[in-house]
């Protein structure tokens, strides 16, 4: 059965974060293309390395052990994605690596946060206990939202990218993930969970 988890963003509206569909390919490609085209650059990928629908299916991960593909919906309409592999040795299985995207008139809103929330349930119901990401130092609104989620810095890769216009350093992050859900400890230790109130304001999602 597809999986499906509510939010709401910060304006009130009503989303789900679900299970990513073949269906969903030209929308995703859709906010992929778009960021793609952003400067400062956001995201690590070239127009020109930019997929056609079919090979953006073949790379579709169902909910499961290897990892996981996740899209926002708001009002019916796909407005983020997030994908996320885990690692295939045995010394690694521990660790997933993901990268997210979230359309520009959505940002701000929360979308970013409940895509990677939800990815932390998938993490937790298959015993990984590291998530690890890479984001530009420029971009300040999505390490924000990383930092607040409780994502540390790790290192910065000195030229870890290059593009037409240039190196580009890329900061690596990553969170220990506890088998018990924040809602978990809250219950068990009676304090007050995670309210809307609680976000933070220089977050990206």
């Amino acid at each position: 059965m597809a999986r499906a988890f509510p939010f709401v963003t910060r304006d009130g509206r009503k989303g789900i974060v679900r299970e990513a569909r073949s269906s969903d390919a030209r929308s995703c490609l859709a906010i992929v293309a778009e960021a793609s085209r952003e400067r400062p650059r956001t995201l690590a990928v070239l127009e020109k390395e930019l997929w056609k629908p079919r090979d953006w299916r073949k790379h579709r991960i169902p909910w499961g052990p290897h990892g996981v593909s996740l899209v926002a919906e708001l009002g019916g309409e796909v407005v983020g994605h997030l994908n996320a592999e885990r690692g295939r040795r045995l010394v690694t299985r521990h660790s997933a690596e993901f990268g997210i995207t979230v359309a520009a008139r959505v940002r701000d809103a929360g979308v970013g946060r409940a895509l990677i929330t939800t990815l932390e349930t998938w993490a937790r119901e298959y015993g990984i206990t590291r998530m690890a990401l890479g984001v530009f130092p420029g971009n300040a609104r999505a390490h924000g939202l990383y930092r607040s989620m409780g994502y540390e810095d790790e290192g910065i890769e000195r030229a870890g990218m290059v593009f037409p216009e240039g190196d580009q350093d890329v900061v690596r992050m990553s969170k220990r993930i506890s088998s018990v859900s924040p809602e978990q400890q809250a219950q068990a230790t009676g304090t007050r969970g995670y309210d809307e109130g609680d976000r933070p304001r220089d977050g990206g999602g």
